[in-house]
């Protein structure tokens, strides 16, 4: 299969990262996997102190308290989820534009591999 058709596929459907790899460029790709395992770990750091914060409140005990659950999802503050998600959104574009791009030049012929 041709680099510019695999590299991308395998960034948009697998792991951001992984097209550049493909591609053989190892260091871009090392920093666009890192960059996304540190915006999971870091999300999954902010979900368990929203998580924790809700079992402090009782909120979670005592699940007869819709109202109170929603009030209290209607104070909290997710602003933070939105930006690890807009990260996220961009690292992801630019990791398949960049394997497309890259796996359309190394396809032509002529062109030395890095």
């Amino acid at each position: 299969m041709k680099k510019a058709i695999l590299a991308p596929l395998c960034s948009a459907l697998v792991i951001p990262g992984l097209g550049q790899i493909i591609n053989q460029h190892l260091i871009k790709g090392g920093c666009i996997l890192f960059a996304v395992f540190i915006l999971f770990v870091a999300g999954m750091f902010t979900l368990y102190h929203l998580v924790s914060a809700a079992l402090k409140a009782g909120l979670i005990i005592n699940p007869g308290h819709s109202l109170d659950i929603i009030d209290w999802l209607k104070a909290a503050d997710f602003s933070i989820f939105w930006y690890f998600l807009v990260a996220f959104a961009l690292i992801w574009i630019y990791s398949v534009l960049d394997a497309y791009l890259t796996g359309r030049e190394l396809d032509q012929p002529g062109v030395r591999r890095p």
